[in-house]
C-alpha cells in the first residue's frame, strides 16, 4: 500500500480529503496532513511518503515552492496538485515541478480515483527500478570496500556515481561508515536484516545498509556535519533495539568522518579495526574507530601458569585455580597481546593441562580434547570466550578429581604433595617420604604415579625448578647459591636439569627476565 501526504490551507477541505475520501479502496493510506508548505516540509522527512496531493494556492509558502523543494529531498516523489484555479499558468507551472496531475475543485471522485491508479502505476514502476539500482548499488559498493587496489576503486566509484540512485557525489561530501557483525554468525537470518535496515531508515537519515557477506555489514551515511558522535549513540541503539526484539547480539565499529567517495574504503577500514576489537571488549560492543586497539605481537610466558594451576587442581584448589587463569587472562588482555597469540598461549596452556592430567581423565578422552580445544578456541570471537574455556576445562578435571578423592588413598597423595611443597630445598628420598607415611617405597611410587599421573622424583623436580626459576629473578643470588637452595648439591646437575625442563640454561633465563 502506498502513503500519501495530503496539504491544503482550508481546514474543512483538509479533513473531508483526510476522512471522506475511500483512500482504503484506492490501495493508499493517509500519512499525514500539512496546512501549508512549510510545514508539509517539515513532515516529509518524518514521513516519507510516495504521494503528494497539494493545494496550489496557501500561505507562508505555495504549492509550487513547495514541489519543488519536495523534489529536491526525494525526487521520485509522485505531486498532484488540487486547485480551483483552472488557468494556464497554474498547469505550466506543475509541469515545471514534474507534477503527474492537477485537479479541480470541487474534487470529482472519478478524476480523482482516476489519476491516483495512474500514479500508483508510476509509484510501482519506480519502485521496481529502484530495487534493481539498489541490488546494484549494493554489489558495487560492496567491490569497492573489498578492492585493494585504488586504481580499480576509481572504477567502482565512477559505475556508483551513473546509477539513478546515486551516492552524494561532490568533493565535499562527508561520510560515516559504521560496521556491524552478527555474533555468533548462526544468529544471522532475513528477520536481523530486515530488522536492521528498517531502523537504519527510521532513525538513520541519509544511510545505506550493504551486505559485505553473510553476518557482517556495512552501512553508509551521508553526513551533513562532521561530527562523528550522532551515529555512534545511534549505533549503540540499534545495538539494544536488535537484542530486544531478536535476541541476537551484534558488534558494532565506528569510523571516524572524512570527505569525498574515495574515502569509502579507508572508512570500511577504520570501521572494521574498530568492530575486531570486540575481542577485548566484549561481544556487543559499540567502538569508535579512535577506540580500536593496537594489538601487540607479545610472547607470553605459560609455564609459571601451568605450574600453579597443576598444583591447584593436584590440591583441589577451585578458587586458586580461578585466580590464576583469570589473572593470566586479565595481563593478556591489558597488555593487548595479539589475537593470534593469546590462542596459541592458550592452546598450550590447557593442553599441558589435560596431558598433565591423563590418568584422571582417560588417554581417549584427551586425545579428543586436544581437538575439540583447537576448534573452539579458534572460533572464539573474544579473549573472555577463550577464558571461559578455559575455566570450564579445569572446573571439569577439578570435579573428576574431587570423585577420585573420595578414594580412601588420595589422601595418601595429598601427603606426599604436601611433603614435597614444604622439603623440596632438602635432600629428599623415597625412602624418605614412605616413612612419613608409612608405606613401603614401591607402593608409594605405584600409589603416587596412579593419583597423579606423573612420579613423585617427575613432581619434586618440577617443583624446585619452578621456585629456582623465581629465584633467578633476584639478580643479586649466584647460581650456585640458587641450586643449594633448591635441594641441589651439584650445580652443574642442576643446570643440566633447568636447561631439560625449560629447554635453556639458568644463566640465559635470568637474561631473558632481565
Amino acid at each position: 500500500m502506498y502513503s500519501i501526504l495530503l496539504v491544503d490551507d482550508e481546514k474543512i477541505e483538509l479533513e473531508m480529503l483526510a476522512d471522506y475520501v475511500r483512500w482504503g479502496d484506492m490501495g493508499i493510506r493517509v500519512a499525514g496532513t500539512a496546512k501549508n508548505g512549510r510545514e508539509a516540509l517539515q513532515r516529509m522527512e518524518e514521513l516519507r511518503p510516495d504521494i503528494i496531493l497539494t493545494d496550489v494556492r496557501m500561505p507562508i509558502m505555495d504549492g509550487l515552492e513547495f514541489s519543488r523543494r519536495a523534489k529536491q529531498i526525494n525526487r521520485n516523489v509522485q505531486i498532484a496538485f488540487l486547485s480551483g484555479h483552472d488557468e494556464f499558468h497554474y498547469i505550466k507551472a506543475a509541469l515545471s515541478v514534474e507534477a503527474i496531475g492537477y485537479l479541480l475543485k470541487p474534487l470529482d471522485m472519478g478524476e480523482l480515483q482516476h489519476l491516483m491508479e495512474k500514479i500508483k502505476q508510476k509509484c510501482e514502476e519506480f519502485r521496481i527500478s529502484s530495487q534493481t539500482s539498489e541490488i546494484i548499488k549494493e554489489s558495487y559498493l560492496r567491490e569497492l570496500l573489498l578492492e585493494n587496489s585504488p586504481l580499480i576503486r576509481s572504477q567502482w566509484i565512477e559505475k556508483l556515481l551513473l546509477l539513478p540512485s546515486q551516492l552524494p557525489s561532490s568533493s565535499s561530501s562527508l561520510y560515516q561508515m559504521i560496521y556491524i557483525t552478527v555474533d555468533p554468525v548462526s544468529h544471522y537470518g532475513v528477520e536481523l536484516v530486515t530488522l536492521i535496515r528498517n531502523y537504519a531508515q527510521a532513525k538513520i537519515p541519509h544511510s545505506f545498509l550493504c551486505p559485505i557477506k553473510e553476518g557482517t555489514f556495512v552501512l553508509l551515511c551521508h553526513k551533513l556535519d562532521g561530527s562523528s558522535s550522532e551515529l555512534y549513540l545511534a549505533s549503540e541503539q540499534l545495538i539494544r533495539y536488535v537484542k530486544d526484539r531478536n535476541d541476537a547480539i551484534i558488534s558494532i565499529g565506528v569510523s571516524d568522518v572524512r570527505m569525498g567517495l574515495d574515502s569509502l574504503y579507508e572508512l570500511s577500514i577504520g570501521a572494521k579495526r574498530a568492530n575486531e576489537s570486540k575481542f577485548y571488549y566484549g561481544l556487543g560492543s559499540c567502538i569508535m574507530a579512535d577506540q580500536a586497539v593496537e594489538s601487540v605481537y607479545k610472547e607470553v610466558n605459560t609455564e609459571p601458569v601451568i605450574a600453579s594451576l597443576c598444583h591447584a587442581i593436584s590440591h583441589l584448589q577451585e578458587s586458586t585455580c580461578i585466580s590464576v587463569i583469570q589473572d593470566f587472562f586479565e595481563e593478556m588482555r591489558s597488555s593487548k597481546v595479539d589475537r593470534d597469540l593469546v590462542s596459541s598461549s592458550s592452546l598450550r596452556l590447557i593442553t599441558a593441562i589435560e596431558q598433565h592430567f591423563a590418568n584422571v581423565i582417560g588417554g581417549d578422552s584427551v586425545n579428543s580434547m586436544y581437538v575439540d580445544d583447537w576448534k573452539r578456541i579458534a572460533n572464539y570471537l573474544t579473549i573472555d570466550e577463550i577464558k571461559d574455556h578455559i575455566l570450564d576445562v579445569c572446573h571439569s578435571i577439578l570435579s573428576l578429581m574431587k570423585d577420585k578423592d573420595k578414594d580412601k588413598n588420595l589422601h595418601i597423595v595429598h601427603q606426599i604433595v604436601s611433603l614435597i611443597d614444604r622439603s623440596f630445598s632438602r635432600q629428599l628420598t623415597i625412602e624418605d617420604i614412605a616413612k612419613q607415611v608409612y608405606l613401603s617405597p614401591n607402593y608409594v611410587r605405584t600409589l603416587f604415579k596412579e593419583k597423579t599421573g606423573e612420579t613423585i622424583l617427575e613432581y619434586l623436580t618440577r617443583v624446585r625448578i619452578h621456585h629456582a626459576a623465581e629465584l633467578l629473578k633476584d639478580k643479586s643470588k649466584k647460581i650456585h647459591e640458587i641450586a643449594v637452595s633448591v635441594g641441589y648439591e651439584n650445580v652443574s646437575y642442576f643446570c643440566s636439569v633447568f636447561q631439560k625442563f625449560k629447554g635453556t640454561t639458568p644463566n640465559e633465563y635470568r637474561k631473558k627476565l632481565l
